[in-house]
């Protein structure tokens, strides 16, 4: 298990504050965003400012795209931070999502549905980072579905796992 220089943890534990006192406007921001489209945020209504050509309609779907897009962000770094600082995580600073969150899973930091629904997560945020051009109002619909009920506990379980001092719960 690779050890941390003391520099180096300290700089990851201050990044992990600095994110962890930030997400609660985004998620509440997100929410908003989602309730532009009906207090179920209703595909339909999204679906037509998603595609709509003015502007403002339009700018209401790229709330909802950009908040889902920055709240993934704040789980993948939020992983990657706490994996580092506990010992699991890759030495480089380069991001693998995918590879965190199943870690994520494997330590019992959260549940096998959990880590299903934030891989599905993952995957929905490249098609919409990487292939936006032929993205969906359903792909980004369904993206902020899973961040907005999944980020709440996802964020309870990250919490915990900062308690045990970013340590496994099963392996």
């Amino acid at each position: 298990m690779p050890v941390l220089k003391p520099e180096r943890a300290r700089v990851l534990k201050a990044k992990v504050r600095d994110r962890v006192s930030d997400v609660r406007r985004h998620l509440v921001a997100l929410r908003a965003a989602m309730g532009e489209f009906g207090e179920d945020f209703d595909l339909d209504a999204f679906k037509v400012a998603y595609d709509s050509e003015e502007p403002a309609r339009l700018n209401q779907a790229k709330a909802v795209e950009r908040g889902t897009d920055q709240l993934y962000s704040y789980i993948a770094e939020l992983t990657a931070f706490g994996l580092k600082l506990g010992g699991v995580g890759g030495r480089d600073d380069e991001l693998n999502a995918r590879r965190d969150l199943a870690a994520l899973s494997r330590l019992g930091v959260v549940g096998p549905e959990r880590a299903r629904r934030l891989e599905r997560l993952r995957e929905l945020r490249r098609l919409l980072v990487h292939e936006y051009a032929t993205a969906s109002a359903e792909q980004v619909h369904e993206a902020a579905r899973i961040v907005a009920d999944e980020f709440a506990p996802s964020y309870e379980a990250y919490r915990r796992w900062i308690a045990r001092g970013f340590s496994a719960t099963r392996k």
